[in-house]
Protein backbone atom coordinates (compact mmCIF):
# COMPACT_ATOMS: atom_id res chain seq x y z
CA UNK A 1 0.00 0.00 0.00
CA UNK A 2 1.28 3.44 -0.90
CA UNK A 3 1.26 6.27 1.62
CA UNK A 4 -1.60 8.70 1.05
CA UNK A 5 -2.56 11.91 2.91
CA UNK A 6 -4.89 9.82 5.14
CA UNK A 7 -2.45 7.04 6.04
CA UNK A 8 -1.29 5.78 9.39
CA UNK A 9 2.49 5.36 9.07
CA UNK A 10 5.29 3.87 11.15
CA UNK A 11 8.81 5.01 10.33
CA UNK A 12 12.32 4.62 11.67
CA UNK A 13 13.94 8.06 11.53
CA UNK A 14 17.19 9.84 12.26
CA UNK A 15 17.67 13.61 12.15
CA UNK A 16 21.02 15.18 11.37
CA UNK A 17 21.37 18.70 12.77
CA UNK A 18 25.01 19.33 11.98
CA UNK A 19 28.26 17.62 11.18
CA UNK A 20 28.22 15.37 14.25
CA UNK A 21 24.89 16.20 15.88
CA UNK A 22 22.00 13.73 15.68
CA UNK A 23 18.53 13.14 17.08
CA UNK A 24 18.27 10.75 18.75
CA UNK A 25 21.60 11.76 20.25
CA UNK A 26 23.00 8.22 20.08
CA UNK A 27 22.82 8.35 16.27
CA UNK A 28 20.54 5.30 16.11
CA UNK A 29 17.16 5.52 14.33
CA UNK A 30 14.03 5.77 16.45
CA UNK A 31 10.57 4.46 15.61
CA UNK A 32 7.56 6.78 15.30
CA UNK A 33 3.93 5.98 14.42
CA UNK A 34 1.48 8.71 13.42
CA UNK A 35 -1.38 9.76 11.15
CA UNK A 36 -0.42 12.02 8.26
CA UNK A 37 -2.06 15.42 8.16
CA UNK A 38 -2.39 15.80 11.92
CA UNK A 39 0.54 18.15 12.49
CA UNK A 40 2.90 15.56 13.99
CA UNK A 41 5.64 16.26 11.45
CA UNK A 42 6.38 19.30 9.30
CA UNK A 43 4.13 19.36 6.19
CA UNK A 44 7.06 19.21 3.74
CA UNK A 45 8.38 16.08 5.45
CA UNK A 46 4.97 14.40 5.35
CA UNK A 47 4.60 15.41 1.68
CA UNK A 48 7.90 13.64 0.91
CA UNK A 49 6.35 10.41 2.23
CA UNK A 50 3.33 10.42 -0.13
CA UNK A 51 3.54 7.52 -2.60
CA UNK A 52 6.18 5.57 -0.66
CA UNK A 53 5.59 1.99 0.49
CA UNK A 54 6.93 -0.33 3.20
CA UNK A 55 10.74 -0.65 3.15
CA UNK A 56 11.20 2.52 1.09
CA UNK A 57 13.86 4.88 2.46
CA UNK A 58 14.42 8.55 1.82
CA UNK A 59 16.57 11.47 2.93
CA UNK A 60 14.83 14.85 3.09
CA UNK A 61 16.57 18.16 3.72
CA UNK A 62 14.41 20.86 5.31
CA UNK A 63 15.30 24.49 5.91
CA UNK A 64 14.43 25.87 9.33
CA UNK A 65 11.37 27.55 7.80
CA UNK A 66 10.19 24.23 6.30
CA UNK A 67 10.92 22.29 9.47
CA UNK A 68 9.89 23.89 12.77
CA UNK A 69 10.16 27.55 11.82
CA UNK A 70 12.60 30.29 12.66
CA UNK A 71 13.20 31.25 16.28
CA UNK A 72 10.55 33.75 17.39
CA UNK A 73 11.98 36.11 20.04
CA UNK A 74 8.48 36.86 21.39
CA UNK A 75 8.31 33.23 22.59
CA UNK A 76 11.07 33.91 25.15
CA UNK A 77 9.92 34.95 28.62
CA UNK A 78 11.70 35.86 31.81
CA UNK A 79 9.85 34.46 34.82
CA UNK A 80 10.55 34.51 38.55
CA UNK A 81 12.76 31.71 39.86
CA UNK A 82 10.07 31.20 42.50
CA UNK A 83 7.78 29.77 39.77
CA UNK A 84 9.89 26.60 39.95
CA UNK A 85 10.37 24.07 42.71
CA UNK A 86 13.05 25.55 44.97
CA UNK A 87 14.77 22.16 45.24
CA UNK A 88 15.06 21.85 41.43
CA UNK A 89 18.60 22.41 40.15
CA UNK A 90 17.72 24.36 37.00
CA UNK A 91 20.09 24.29 34.04
CA UNK A 92 19.93 25.63 30.48
CA UNK A 93 18.55 23.03 28.08
CA UNK A 94 16.12 21.48 30.56
CA UNK A 95 12.63 20.92 29.10
CA UNK A 96 9.46 21.40 31.14
CA UNK A 97 5.77 20.87 30.44
CA UNK A 98 2.98 23.19 31.45
CA UNK A 99 -0.61 23.64 30.23
CA UNK A 100 -2.29 26.49 28.42
CA UNK A 101 -5.57 28.00 29.63
CA UNK A 102 -7.53 25.21 27.88
CA UNK A 103 -5.50 22.35 29.30
CA UNK A 104 -3.36 21.66 26.21
CA UNK A 105 0.24 20.70 26.99
CA UNK A 106 2.90 23.33 26.28
CA UNK A 107 6.62 22.65 26.44
CA UNK A 108 9.37 25.13 27.14
CA UNK A 109 13.14 25.05 27.39
CA UNK A 110 15.22 26.81 30.00
CA UNK A 111 17.64 29.09 28.17
CA UNK A 112 19.24 30.97 31.07
CA UNK A 113 19.14 30.77 34.86
CA UNK A 114 19.74 34.06 36.68
CA UNK A 115 19.79 34.76 40.38
CA UNK A 116 16.09 35.67 40.71
CA UNK A 117 14.70 34.87 37.26
CA UNK A 118 14.73 32.18 34.59
CA UNK A 119 14.62 32.80 30.83
CA UNK A 120 12.31 30.24 29.21
CA UNK A 121 11.69 29.58 25.52
CA UNK A 122 8.41 28.31 24.05
CA UNK A 123 9.89 27.82 20.55
CA UNK A 124 10.03 24.24 19.28
CA UNK A 125 13.40 22.74 20.32
CA UNK A 126 14.31 22.38 16.62
CA UNK A 127 13.21 25.91 15.65
CA UNK A 128 15.84 27.82 13.73
CA UNK A 129 17.61 24.65 12.58
CA UNK A 130 18.01 23.14 9.14
CA UNK A 131 17.39 19.38 9.27
CA UNK A 132 18.38 16.37 7.25
CA UNK A 133 15.85 13.63 8.01
CA UNK A 134 16.55 10.03 7.02
CA UNK A 135 13.62 7.66 7.33
CA UNK A 136 12.56 4.15 6.43
CA UNK A 137 8.90 3.19 6.07
CA UNK A 138 7.99 0.27 8.37
CA UNK A 139 4.17 0.21 8.18
CA UNK A 140 1.46 1.83 6.05
CA UNK A 141 -2.30 1.47 6.46
CA UNK A 142 -5.41 3.62 6.36
CA UNK A 143 -5.90 5.57 9.57
CA UNK A 144 -8.82 4.29 11.63
CA UNK A 145 -11.23 6.46 13.66
CA UNK A 146 -9.40 5.23 16.79
CA UNK A 147 -6.06 6.40 15.33
CA UNK A 148 -7.51 9.83 14.55
CA UNK A 149 -9.20 10.18 17.96
CA UNK A 150 -5.83 10.68 19.68
CA UNK A 151 -5.46 13.98 17.80
CA UNK A 152 -8.78 15.47 18.94
CA UNK A 153 -8.70 18.61 21.04
CA UNK A 154 -10.04 17.84 24.54
CA UNK A 155 -11.82 21.22 24.64
CA UNK A 156 -13.83 20.94 21.43
CA UNK A 157 -13.20 17.46 19.96
CA UNK A 158 -11.92 19.09 16.75
CA UNK A 159 -8.89 17.59 15.01
CA UNK A 160 -5.65 19.05 13.65
CA UNK A 161 -3.81 21.98 15.24
CA UNK A 162 -6.12 24.96 15.64
CA UNK A 163 -6.77 28.08 17.69
CA UNK A 164 -9.62 28.82 20.09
Amino acid sequence: MKISPTSFVTIDFLIRLGENQWLPENGQPERLSFCLGQGVLPPDLEEAMIGLTVNDSKVVTLTAAQAYGEIEPELFQEVPRSDFDPTEDLEPGMVFETKDHEGHPLYFIIREVKEDTVVIDFNHPLAGKDLEVTFNIREVREATPADLAQYLCPACQEGKPHQH
